[in-house]
């Protein structure tokens, strides 16, 4: 292929125009590197690109992390991360860029991805020549810009599947072409390798279109042999993936499996919306959320797809089969049953109809399958469209003002385009003009969407990104000094990945990957949590040391209040910090250093294997574990009281806990003071119950907002005073959007300092001395008595863990439901805790059989073939 070529070929053609017109549209708005602004938005902003960081972190600093990182909350397994969010190769970009230019490298692979979808789709049509030269670009480009790959331009982790998707329909082919599957068997690992969740999508689709295939008349190869080939090739694909997808599906029984949606036959939402999908621009905020599913295609695909129904070259049981496979697809974006089966029996949280790719493609297929460019509609067959056409139109305008995401612009330039193309129908082909006519429109068509629909978002300024980072990274510099193994707590944070952004181990997570046991263990410590998330915001003295919270990073007075600021990000309120020691304080940004902090393994009482974990009684728990853990008699956690309630515009209740607050006057302002003086100068928190939503009030202390994370679901601990003895404190409920408030859990609590500090110097007596360790393995050496004989730790216990005392291997116990903790005889020991994801080593056996049973399969075939030659 000459130079030339390489820019104007009809596959340079359907891989350069989805990526210019992306391009032009992110230059357009102002994208770094292009502007101030940045592709960063909703999931991209928040999880994704801290997953890109810690990539690049595996890569270059330490590759075990691929298996286990302390920065995924406490502690968890990553082969399961790295096959939802990280297995593309086109995140081997990010190695080369500093994390100050991710948002712009982000972009970079944004639209390579698109233009690498319109290159795959147009291999696919000109490799079975179901178009040729230019129209194969024409139908190329319907794919890489419809409108599932336009609402999940932000999904990166999603698109190479998608991308994958017509070079494994194009393998698939060849099994009823040739008597081999190694291609088939080859592109079908490299899609579930790429991404399993849309993998498991495609799977479905491609096997009911091998059922389809197989129904056709005038096979090539015996139908025997074919099924043979597919389920023989499909195993080998399958069990080539085996090595990463055997320990994900292990992971995903121990978190995401877990939950369950509930089977109806209901209809999920109104089929005959679903036209308007068709519209551009049919896409917006709330779609993201709740929408139905997107796979706009231009005009030009809507008006040829019916050549297939209407061809006389296909036989009838092809176009009833296709019929039938596109009828399902559709009803399965509405369809309760179906909708499950397509995602893996769970309603997706956001981002509904995920697979609806595979309806644009199919779509697209079978237009490209039976059109011709000499092809020119009869009467009857315009008049039906034009029928069809005005019945939509009536719809909707009748349903324009029910129907956000379109209007009578975006209706009205469907309907222009449409007619335009149709119009361009009736003329007989005319290479030179014809066809660069039939491009332009139809890039108009697909670029409409383009605009339309990303104009209704907003994204993160590159400013605003760069100095929350520059924030952070400064901090980090500090914490990189340490060599010791520790953990970091925050009162700000730019989102819940943070750790894996600047590869520090804390506390907090986004992940769909998290399994069931850590968002448990944090609703139980007084910590906001999700399925899919973890945030350590509302530590206490106490958990901080448990938990190895050497460090806290808070903001200071340097800051001006701009959007990335420290202060713009804050996420809890910690004035019990108050005697942790300042390590830094450059940037806007401080590092306190906390002196209670204990190892990630120390010697302990015994009793806390037995320590029980309340529900919705977070500082109790924490009492109660910190107790048995040192062994004392009595327990550092004390109820307190309030001594006084002034209701402002509201009722003041003479008991606190439980009660309800109503407005006296619904129009005006109310708010509730709470008083008390603290005794001693302890430190005091309170606790909020999930019934008491932080969306509806503010909580005040002295008249200053105390800054929460967004939500919770369980029983939250908040930091209201430390080191105030005799000064009377007054804590604000002040109402916010609603009429009555529910006191749920509203407890306030006092924590003996001083024998949390006598309890502290007794666990950091024998604390474990690490000989050697990486992000899957602590080797060390540890003390244990007789009033201590347990090996503690803040490891979180889950299957994969395995841990040898003094040579032997040992089961270890559990403590509070969550972490690992070995019973010793008292003496010195060494220990080592090695991780190694549940079934692996079976599925790597597995990966390895199938490449060797593919490369056999190859040697013997090429050496059949030298014999016959011969």
């Amino acid at each position: 292929m000459n130079k030339k070529n390489i820019f104007t070929s009809p596959l340079a053609l359907s891989f350069w125009l989805p990526l210019l017109i992306m391009l032009s549209y992110f230059i357009y708005r102002g994208m770094s590197p292009f502007g101030t602004s940045s592709v960063l938005t909703v999931d991209l902003g928040q999880q994704y690109i801290d997953q890109f960081a810690a990539f690049k972190h595996t890569l270059i600093s330490h590759p075990s992390s691929f298996f286990y990182s302390f920065s995924n909350a406490l502690g968890g397994d990553m082969i399961s991360e790295w096959a939802y969010y990280l297995m593309s190769p086109f995140n081997l970009i990010y190695l080369f860029v500093p994390l100050m230019q991710l948002p712009a490298a982000i972009l970079i692979v944004t639209v390579l991805k698109f233009g690498t979808a319109g290159l795959s789709m147009a291999y696919l049509l000109k490799s079975l020549r179901l178009q040729k030269n230019y129209y194969v670009s024409l139908f190329a480009i319907n794919y890489a810009l419809s409108g599932w790959f336009i609402a999940n331009d932000l999904n990166l982790l999603w698109l190479d599947a998608a991308i994958l998707l017509p070079l494994l329909i194009l393998q698939l082919e060849q099994l009823f072409n040739r008597p081999t599957y190694w291609r088939y068997a080859l592109i079908l690992g490299l899609t579930i390798i790429s991404n399993y969740y849309i993998a498991y999508m495609i799977i479905i689709f491609i096997t009911i279109y091998f059922i389809w295939r197989m129904t056709w008349p005038n096979q090539i190869q015996p139908r025997w042999q074919t099924l043979k080939h597919f389920v023989v090739g499909s195993l080998v694909g399958g069990a080539l993936s085996a090595w990463l997808i055997l320990p994900t599906y292990y992971q995903l029984k121990l978190g995401k499996a877990q939950y369950s949606s509930d089977w109806s036959l209901k209809f999920d939402n109104n089929p005959l919306k679903l036209l308007f999908k068709l519209v551009p621009g049919s896409f917006d905020f709330n779609q993201m959320q709740t929408g139905q599913a997107n796979f706009y295609v231009s005009a030009f695909i809507l008006i040829v797809l019916l050549t297939f129904f209407t061809t006389k070259t296909l036989n009838w049981t092809v176009k009833l089969g296709g019929a039938t496979i596109l009828i399902l697809l559709f009803l399965a974006t509405t369809w309760a049953p179906l909708t499950l089966i397509f995602h893996g029996f769970q309603y997706p949280v956001w981002y509904p109809y995920r697979f609806s790719f595979i309806i644009s493609f199919f779509m697209i297929y079978l237009a490209a399958l039976s059109w011709q460019p000499n092809w020119r509609p009869n009467s009857s067959t315009i008049i039906i469209i034009l029928l069809m056409l005005v019945a939509f139109i009536a719809y909707a305008l009748t349903m324009n003002h029910q129907i956000a995401y379109i209007s009578h612009q975006s209706v009205a330039i469907f309907v222009s385009l449409f007619l335009l193309t149709l119009a361009l129908m009736l003329f007989k082909q005319h290479q030179r003009l014809w066809l660069p006519i039939l491009f332009f429109i139809t890039t108009i068509s697909l670029a409409s969407n383009v605009i339309l629909s990303l104009n209704r978002f907003s994204y993160l300024t590159n400013t605003e990104y760069q100095t929350s980072v520059k924030s952070l990274n400064i901090a980090d510099k500090t914490l990189k000094k340490d060599n010791s193994w520790y953990r970091v707590a925050q009162t700000f944070q730019r989102t819940r990945g943070d750790a894996m952004m600047f590869d520090y181990y804390s506390g907090s997570h986004f992940s769909s990957a998290l399994p069931k046991t850590t968002p448990n263990f944090f609703g139980n410590f007084g910590q906001p949590d999700g399925d899919n998330y973890v945030v350590y915001s509302n530590g206490s003295i106490l958990s901080d040391a448990l938990l190895g919270m050497k460090y806290v990073l808070t903001p200071n007075s340097q800051d001006h209040g701009r959007a990335g600021d420290p202060s713009t990000h804050l996420i809890g309120y910690r004035p019990d910090t108050i005697k942790y020691t300042l390590q830094s304080s450059k940037g806007t940004s401080n590092v306190l250093n906390n002196p209670y902090a204990l190892p990630i393994a120390f010697s302990a009482n015994s009793k806390a294997l037995k320590t029980p974990m309340l529900y919705n009684n977070p500082l109790q728990n924490q009492g109660n574990l910190w107790q048995d853990l040192s062994g004392d008699a009595t327990s550092p956690i004390h109820v307190a009281n309030f001594q006084q309630a002034i209701g402002h515009n509201v009722n003041a209740p003479t008991a606190i806990t439980g009660a309800i607050l109503t407005k006296v006057n619904k129009a005006q302002p109310a708010k509730l003071n709470l008083q008390f003086t603290p005794e001693t100068n302890d430190s005091y928190y309170l606790t909020l119950g999930s019934g008491l939503p932080i969306k509806e009030f503010d909580l005040l202390i002295n008249n200053k907002v105390i800054t929460q994370f967004s939500s919770y679901r369980h029983t939250v601990l908040v930091n209201l005073v430390t080191k105030a003895k005799n000064k009377p404190q007054t804590v604000t409920i002040r109402f916010k959007n609603t009429q009555s408030l529910v006191l749920n859990n509203f407890t306030l609590y006092r924590v003996d300092n001083n024998q949390f500090q006598k309890n502290n110097q007794q666990l950091k007596q024998h604390p474990i001395k690490i000989t050697k360790r990486n992000e899957r393995l602590i080797t060390g050496e540890i003390t244990t008595t007789k009033q201590q004989p347990l090996i503690m730790t803040t490891i979180p216990d889950a299957p994969g863990w395995h841990i040898t005392l003094d040579g032997r291997a040992v089961s270890p116990d559990k403590v509070a439901n969550y972490f690992i903790a070995v019973n010793t005889m008292p003496g010195k020991h060494t220990i080592q805790f090695k991780y190694t994801p549940p079934l692996f080593w079976s599925g790597l056996f597995m990966s390895l059989f199938a490449l060797l049973v593919l490369i056999l399969g190859l040697i013997l075939k090429k050496t059949l073939a030298r014999k016959r030659s011969t």
